[in-house]
């Protein structure tokens, strides 16, 4: 009766949980810059300062920039958010299942927020130009942590697991015999017939 072996052991982070990380702290930073509404603050900011001058008032005057979400509202909800979000980016790495749930879960909820944000701050145009990005961002992320290395980083529960499997490996490894490097053979000199022989 044959018994399954057991998969080799990922002693490193496959790069697919690599790209899931980094993109899911892209899309947090872009979820907060939508939020927060950096640049319609800014926008407004500059429209201020600039009211009196001639030109650029009616450049602004035809520029459409909508509101941002109220900060009594988004700084309680980023910092409630930022946490448990960071806290899963991190375990994303370590191999925790949990963490690859939550991340399944949230990033589609961070692209209809983004994207929504995006609407009613900068228009119906400007959204359709960017949501093709956000798009993008999360399917990066939902592919590393969909594809086959990631998977088993995951079943295997990370790299702490495999500790012990890997200091044996490592201790069978230099417990094996080095094999004794072969002698080379002198090839035959070849006999001159004209040369004398020496006595």
């Amino acid at each position: 009766m044959s018994t399954p072996t057991d998969p080799e052991a990922l002693y490193d982070k496959p790069h697919s949980v690599d790209l899931a990380q980094v993109m899911m702290v892209f899309q947090f930073f872009m979820v907060v810059s939508v939020s927060v509404g950096i640049g319609p603050r800014l926008f407004n900011w500059f429209k201020g300062e600039t009211e009196g001058v001639p030109l650029l008032s009616d450049i602004e005057a035809a520029i459409d920039v909508g509101t941002s979400y109220p900060l009594g509202v988004v700084v309680p909800a980023l910092v409630v958010y930022t946490v448990p979000y960071v806290w899963a980016v991190l375990a994303l790495g370590m191999g925790r299942q949990w963490a690859r749930a939550f991340a399944l879960l949230i990033v589609p909820i961070n692209v209809i927020v983004g994207i929504t944000g995006v609407v009613r701050t900068y228009g119906e145009v400007f959204a359709l130009i960017v949501s093709p990005l956000w798009i993008l961002i999360a399917l990066c992320v939902l592919g590393g942590l969909a594809a086959r290395s990631a998977r088993q980083w995951f079943r295997q529960g990370g790299w702490e697991p495999w500790y012990v499997r890997y200091e044996i490996d490592q201790i069978q490894g230099l417990r094996r015999p080095r094999p004794r490097p072969r002698r080379r053979r002198r090839a035959p000199v070849a006999h001159d017939p004209n040369e004398a022989d020496a006595d």
